[in-house]
């Protein structure tokens, strides 16, 4: 599997990348797939995320349901301009610094850095 693009996510007003999908469980829940545009997006999508006041909010979309065709957030959630991502439990993993070993697959990629963010039901509970 190819290396894929990673979401992204401004936490204490600095832009991270993520090595997780909280998307996902949405999706998976509510039966929506999207094309995936390349070997680099599988999933088809790229999510933007905000953590403000400990919780976690997805701000925007870029989501393709054919080649040719790209959706954004209102395709989810029509006349929303950041949702609260009450469907997440779960660790998010934010590798950062410099790349150490680049790895053709997934999000397997070593990073000097990595920082964890639990989440229950769109709250941040623990940092590390």
């Amino acid at each position: 599997m190819t290396a894929q693009c990673r979401e992204h996510l401004v936490y204490n007003n600095e832009e991270y990348y993520l090595a997780t999908e909280p998307l996902h469980p949405y999706l998976v829940n509510m039966k929506v797939s999207f094309t995936s545009p390349s070997t680099a997006c599988w999933r088809g999508y790229i999510g933007y995320w905000l953590i403000e006041d400990n919780k976690l909010y997805l701000t925007d979309l870029k989501a393709y349901i054919d080649y040719n065709k790209n959706v954004g957030l209102d395709y989810l959630f029509p006349a929303k301009k950041k949702v609260l991502a009450e469907w997440y439990s779960g660790e998010i993993r934010i590798p950062h610094g410099e790349m150490m070993e680049y790895v053709h697959q997934g999000y397997a990629s070593l990073y000097e850095r990595e920082l964890f963010l639990k989440i229950k039901n769109s709250k941040q509970t623990k940092e590390k």
